[in-house]
């Protein structure tokens, strides 16, 4: 993946390097995000603008429902398949096929998910660490998958310290995850996955980096954005950047989308980091259905 595009003034040229996956690919330091985008043209529209507007690295899902919104908007795009990075993640359902023969399901998914793509992921991920006694068959054929060629590179989602310990210390398994995407924002640490992620080289992938808007009025942020003469929302995604995660704001709105990725030039000192650090109140913001559970404490 070659150099991306640079916004604001020179300092903004961090943007164009690429970070590192744990199987030594590459993935844009920042994602645009795609849950709860409905499929269709509302999907195709914002993938466009987000690709005019320098994002080379869209994440998107079976679950959402609009993988082949995401691969018609890349391939209408014209620009070069490998300057743009795709994830897209298996859900496995607590019934079913995704129970009895976790493996073959698995793979069938990943299969139909390059299908709608109408290409391949770079990144595919098992979408939660649901049922125990299929999830190594799921990592297994996750890395059948990218023996096929089908997928680039592999990985989890919402994987808490047991679980990755889980995968990496089975005898069934010989590729280790790239990256393990969870929710992270100043209001949610997870210090023990971070730090378990990054003594193995797994990069932290950040949904949610916003909270969903939901402290984006709080004092302390609105204090750190006038002082940079930025907004609260930038302020999130960079602290994201800054403590080496790749963050994945979503918006349907074009200004928003433009706004997102425009934090490369401006730097949070160490001092603000620490305020920022400190506003953590184990916000889960995207589990309400499940009572707001933390999915990386499944059993």
């Amino acid at each position: 993946m070659g150099n991306l595009p640079c916004f604001g003034d020179s300092n903004s040229c961090m943007a164009q390097t690429p970070l590192s996956l744990g199987d030594g690919t590459t993935i844009p330091p920042v994602g645009f995000g795609l849950y709860y985008t409905p499929p269709g043209n509302t999907t195709y529209d914002v993938v466009t603008q987000a690709l005019n507007n320098g994002y080379r690295h869209l994440d998107t899902a079976g679950f959402y429902e609009n993988e082949a919104d995401v691969g018609r908007a890349v391939k209408d795009s014209g620009i070069p398949r490998d300057e743009i990075h795709i994830t897209s993640k298996a859900w496995p359902l607590e019934e079913g096929p995704w129970v009895t023969d976790g493996y073959a399901t698995m793979l069938q998914h990943v299969k139909d998910s390059v299908e709608k793509l109408g290409t391949r992921a770079d990144l595919y991920l098992i979408h939660a660490p649901f049922n125990k006694e299929q999830r190594i068959d799921y990592w297994r054929a996750l890395e059948e998958a990218q023996r096929l060629g089908l997928v680039r590179s592999i990985g989890v989602s919402n994987y808490g310290v047991k679980h990755l310990e889980e995968l990496l210390d089975s005898p069934l398994t010989t590729v280790a995850p790239a990256a393990n995407e969870v929710e992270l924002h100043p209001f949610l640490r997870k210090d023990a996955i971070d730090a378990f992620c990054k003594a193995r080289g797994i990069r932290l992938i950040a949904y949610s980096p916003l909270a969903r808007a939901q402290r984006l009025t709080m004092p302390a942020l609105a204090s750190i954005a006038e002082k940079h003469s930025v907004s609260p929302a930038q302020i999130m995604i960079r602290w994201s950047t800054q403590r080496g995660y790749v963050p994945l704001p979503k918006s349907v709105t074009e200004s928003r989308i433009k706004m997102n990725i425009e934090v490369f030039h401006f730097e949070l000192s160490a001092d603000d980091m620490s305020k920022l650090d400190a506003l953590d109140e184990q916000l889960f913001t995207e589990w309400e259905e499940w009572g707001n559970l933390d999915p990386t404490q499944i059993p």
